[in-house]
Parts: C-alpha cells; sequence; structure tokens
C-alpha cells in the first residue's frame, strides 16, 4: 500500500503533493502503513481522502485501489447511514469512539454482507490541533 500511495497522482485532488501535506497527517499514513492491524485513515473536509494499510485489503475486499484517495462516504455509501453519525462525533476532537461486534452490511465484492466489526475512530489534529481526520483500526468479528 505504501508503493500504492506514492505512486498515486495526489496533485490532481485538492490534498496536492505529499511533500506539502501536513506532518500531522504523513504521521498518521507511517503509523497506518507499519501496522499489521488494519487501519484506515480518512483526511480532510468530510473525510475527503481515504488511505489504508495492507491489512485492511481483506476487508475492503473488491474495492481494493479503487477506494484509495476517493471521499469515505463513497468507500463507504452502503453503511454511511451507520457510520457517519460516529465519525461526526469523533471529528469534533473531544474524544474518540469505540463500538464492539457492530452488524454493517457491507458491499465489498459487489453484493451486500452481513459483516461485524470492532473498531474505534480517533481524531487526528492537524499541525496546528485542530481535528482533521480520523484513524480507524479495527478487526473483522464476523
Amino acid at each position: 500500500m505504501g508503493a500504492l500511495i506514492r505512486g498515486f497522482d495526489w496533485t490532481r485532488t485538492s490534498l496536492g503533493a505529499p511533500h506539502q501535506w501536513p506532518q500531522s497527517l504523513k504521521t498518521a499514513i507511517r503509523i497506518m502503513l507499519t501496522s499489521r492491524q488494519p487501519i484506515w485513515v480518512g483526511w480532510g473536509p468530510d473525510l475527503l481522502f481515504f488511505f489504508y494499510n495492507n491489512a485492511y485489503k481483506s476487508i475492503i475486499g473488491g474495492k481494493h485501489s479503487h477506494a484509495l484517495g476517493q471521499p469515505t462516504s463513497v468507500v463507504w455509501r452502503e453503511i454511511w447511514s451507520d457510520i457517519g453519525p460516529l465519525l461526526d462525533t469523533a471529528l469534533t476532537g473531544t474524544e474518540g469512539i469505540f463500538v464492539e461486534q457492530k452488524l454493517l452490511n457491507m458491499e465489498r465484492n459487489g453484493f451486500p454482507e452481513e459483516t461485524y466489526y470492532t473498531f474505534s475512530y480517533s481524531p487526528i489534529p492537524d499541525d496546528d490541533g485542530a481535528p482533521a481526520g480520523i484513524i480507524c483500526a479495527n478487526s473483522d468479528d464476523t
């Protein structure tokens, strides 16, 4: 995933080239990429940019590689009504959330699947300390 992220043309997005990214985003991505835990990071207004690590590829299924850099609401459109309010809470920056064995009807491989996940959403501050993203560590309990 590190090579895929490096090879993505970020200059075609409002995020711009990686050398311009806030240090806090670079740090969160480094933590994510080096973890063996399935993790994704959402960054920017409305979590416009979606990043994930190698361990998360089994969770994202058939959406792999097409999801990188997309809005989180697009990547997980089928469960957005379930996770959107939780993400909004975490994006206040006050504290994260933790959910155990949540039922999510996901479409990872072109058909609906009943899945259960345990996950946390933790706010990532920008370089000025304001909430600017989310880091999500999760496990498939299905």
